[in-house]
């Protein structure tokens, strides 16, 4: 079955997300694209096996599996383990971390090896943004924060005579209306996180890098590398898709192995 590629699903809170993956290659070499149920059953089709993410709701995975009994390819779900390719996870109870954010932390190790020194944050900034540290192998915890829209979302929603006209933004400003206050504060608070992140990794090594994906990553970056204050030998590594990454590492892992 090697001959065909794994289809890598990644299935969030507003969009499915999918990637190929031939094995041996890289699995940072993904072409992310998007799809929709409707869609899933022509590229299934052409599938080896089927690698899936998800955090929606079960009867969307439910079907899922259906369509992947009807081509006859196997599907593998993504799990949060205690444990996973010698990174140890900080969760005394792995089910309770989403298996997106596990996704996250195994592209993290796997872009990020190095020998023995693996330290890295995973960030996947989304309709929520999550963030993680890893250390020595060892993921510390994380945190996780309404995203860019969801944050402004809910101020317009909680307040009176507050409102937003969701203007697109390139860096960090001082608002002179109402809207521009808003995008701004929403901003102003993830460059917050992520700086917060930084100061937060100092104190635990001398050397890591970041890894950034989802659909505010640009954003993030772009505005970061221009606050006066920000640390310039900071590593942002930009990713299109991080839990397809997670996802590549694990098909990769599991065909090496039957092979």
């Amino acid at each position: 079955m090697l001959d065909r590629p794994s289809l890598l699903l990644d299935i969030g809170n507003t969009s499915i997300k999918y990637a190929w993956y031939t094995f041996p290659n890289n699995i940072a070499d993904l072409q992310v694209m998007r799809t929709t149920l409707d869609g899933l059953r022509e590229l299934t089709n052409d599938a080896a096996s089927c690698w899936l993410c998800s955090v929606i709701d079960d009867d969307t995975n439910e079907r899922i599996k259906e369509i992947c009994r009807q081509s006859n390819i196997s599907l593998f779900e993504a799990h949060t383990q205690a444990s996973q390719y010698g990174i140890v996870n900080a969760y005394s109870a792995p089910s309770n971390m989403g298996s997106d954010r596990w996704m996250a932390i195994i592209a993290g190790a796997s872009l990020c090896d190095k020998g023995n020194q693996i330290n890295y944050i995973a960030i996947d900034a989304g309709t929520a943004i999550t963030c993680d540290f890893v250390v020595g192998n060892q993921h510390l915890g994380g945190w996780i924060a309404p995203g860019l829209s969801l944050a402004r979302t809910a101020v317009v929603s909680q307040t009176k005579r507050v409102f937003d006209e969701h203007q697109d933004m390139s860096y960090l400003t001082l608002g002179k209306n109402t809207p521009q206050c808003v995008a701004n504060g929403a901003l102003a608070q993830l460059l917050g996180m992520l700086s917060q992140a930084c100061n937060t990794m100092q104190q635990k090594c001398t050397q890591f890098e970041i890894y950034i994906s989802g659909g505010d990553a640009p954003l993030l970056i772009n505005a970061f590398k221009k606050i006066e204050n920000s640390d310039n030998s900071v590593n942002l590594n930009y990713l299109e898709n991080i839990v397809l990454v997670g996802l590549a590492k694990v098909a990769h892992e599991y065909l090496a192995g039957n092979d």
